[in-house]
Formats: structure tokens, sequence, C-alpha cells
């Protein structure tokens, strides 16, 4: 599914399932930051709680709420990449977290022109 970043996106992954998605960032600007925004919603019936979000390079940075959260409600994980050079690209980000299906393993795709 390709998708212009003009705006951000949403994913949904449920917290009992292993689910790998991808955001593709179309083609860019590489001068201009690019965001995405997965969220992860708590379909369990305890505290979903996330350890530790690792990327792949510096040059993709996470942010997120680090409280804990609670069954039914969702915590939003917000990806900034800056590109350094013009490059086709594929960032890896891996999170951490007490779902059976830790880590989670996320990507982001594109191409920086």
């Amino acid at each position: 599914m390709k998708i212009s970043f003009s705006a951000y996106m949403v994913i949904l992954i449920l917290f009992y399932l292993k689910i790998k998605p991808t955001m593709f960032f179309d083609h860019f600007d590489w001068h201009k930051e690019q965001h995405a925004k997965f969220i992860l919603t708590n379909t369990g019936k305890g505290l979903l709680m996330i350890y530790d979000v690792m990327t792949s390079c510096g040059c993709t940075e996470v942010a997120y709420s680090k409280e804990p959260t609670r069954p039914g409600a969702s915590v939003s994980l917000n990806v900034t990449y800056k590109a350094e050079h013009p490059e086709r690209f594929d960032k890896s980000i891996t999170v951490y977290c007490n779902a059976t299906s830790s880590p989670l393993q996320l990507r982001v795709k594109g191409e920086a022109e």
C-alpha cells in the first residue's frame, strides 16, 4: 500500500497478534522530515507496558508515552524520519513490551530524492 506522507497515517496493531506493518513514504524531498504514527491498542486484560523502542539508525526517532496503557486504550508511536542524503531506505523499529507477540517489528520505507 503506497501512501503519500503529506499527513500522518495510522495503523492499528493488536496487542495479542504479531503484525509486521510497514508504512511507505512516497518520493519526497530529502531535506524535509517525514512523520508517521503507529497506534498500539491494548486488547488484553492487563496493562500494556512498553519497555523500550529501538530503531535501526539515528535518522529514525520515536516518541511515545511511557505510561502503562489500560485495556481498551491506545498508545501512539510517533515516528520521525530525517534523511541525511537522497536515498532509498528501509528502516526498522522494534518495540519491546509485555505483549505475548513482543518484540513488535515495524518498518518505514521510502525514497528521499
